[in-house]
């Protein structure tokens, strides 16, 4: 009797096992489909201390205009697949970010915003692009606004999609969570805390076929620890930072034009956000939608799309503006200009959100 429970349960693990693989092998079937369908074309690199897989809709294609699009935190290049099939006029690059998807990861290394700009200059040197309209969701809009104060010559426009960089002046929910001691949504440590995720993250739901929930949840489930880890740094910066005015004294420096998108539903970064980014980016604008949460280019892709697509045709009829101070500020390394940012500590505004 016993041996026959044994068997059973060893058919069953393999039957499970099995069942996992077909569906991972569905989901990647899908995957390159919807890639196919952005015109994007998967792509590796090692640069930086790490290896990179990212998505290019024209690689090596110096002719087109480039929109580089960072992903946020514990995501992935993906969440831009429906997003990115507006823009067929243009070179676009998604990468998976140092620590996320399929780029490598170093628990050795310290994976904060300043880091991930330092990174993400190299990325951007070794494959010598220029001309760049920027546009970074969560973690990656604060990454943006990092390496747009420090290589402003390579930027011609910014886009901010429900960013971190600011703390806002109402609590989010994720904020009150955290400030209470109590568990992370962002981090998933079973298959049912990823549809709490989805639900806490997004307003309103993408479509999803079979089995792509199943086989996200168990990829952010392995992912449990690095991401925990990644999200400690972060955090860790944003504490530190609180009682310091550096971040809104690199706003002031950033001049090119500032696209500001926002889901007044988000609950992981509170929408109040919105005010101290116009407040101290001194050309920006900025639209909020009303019944989206924090991913409106996964929630409402094509209207997202829309908007942003009509702010860069917008910046590129304007005259080219030439910066005087360009030129000496492209001789300090991005590591470089972001020490300076923080090398006077005042006791002032609030600094980083942390996600």
């Amino acid at each position: 009797m016993l041996r026959t429970i044994r068997l059973l349960a060893i058919a069953s693990l393999v039957s499970l096992t099995a069942c996992a693989d077909m569906q991972e092998s569905l989901f990647d079937i899908g995957l390159k489909a919807e890639r196919a369908m952005s015109s994007l074309e998967l792509q590796h690199i090692t640069v930086a201390d790490h290896d990179w897989t990212y998505l290019d809709s024209a690689p090596g294609d110096s002719s087109k205009p480039t929109l580089l699009m960072l992903h946020g935190f514990a995501v992935d290049k993906d969440n831009w697949l429906r997003f990115a099939r507006n823009f067929d006029q243009y070179r676009v690059i998604a990468p998976d970010l140092p620590g996320h998807g399929e780029t490598s990861y170093n628990p050795e290394f310290t994976y904060d915003f300043a880091q991930q700009a330092v990174w993400l200059n190299e990325f951007i040197e070794t494959l010598q692009l220029k001309d760049i309209h920027i546009m970074g969701n969560s973690m990656g809009g604060g990454i943006a606004l990092m390496y747009s104060y420090a290589r402003p010559e390579l930027i011609e426009s910014i886009t901010l999609i429900d960013a971190a960089g600011v703390l806002p002046p109402e609590k989010s929910d994720l904020q009150e969570i955290l400030d209470n001691g109590g568990k992370n949504p962002l981090i998933v440590n079973s298959i049912e805390d990823f549809d709490t995720l989805r639900n806490f993250a997004m307003a309103k739901q993408p479509f999803l076929p079979w089995p792509a929930t199943n086989v996200l949840a168990r990829r952010a489930q392995a992912r449990n620890d690095i991401n925990t880890k990644i999200f400690a740094d972060i955090h860790a910066v944003a504490e530190q930072a609180k009682h310091s005015d550096d971040n809104l004294k690199m706003l002031q420096q950033i001049n090119q034009p500032v696209l500001i998108l926002w889901g007044e539903k988000d609950r992981a970064l509170d929408v109040s956000s919105v005010g101290v980014f116009e407040q101290y980016l001194p050309n920006s604008r900025s639209f909020i939608f009303p019944d989206l949460g924090h991913a409106p280019m996964l929630e409402s892709p094509d209207e997202s799309a829309e908007l942003v697509l009509e702010f860069i045709q917008t910046v590129e009829k304007q005259p080219e503006q030439t910066d005087n101070s360009t030129a000496q500020l492209s001789k300090i390394s991005v590591a470089e200009k972001l020490a300076l940012l923080t090398a006077t500590k005042q006791e002032a505004s609030p600094e980083l959100a942390q996600e």
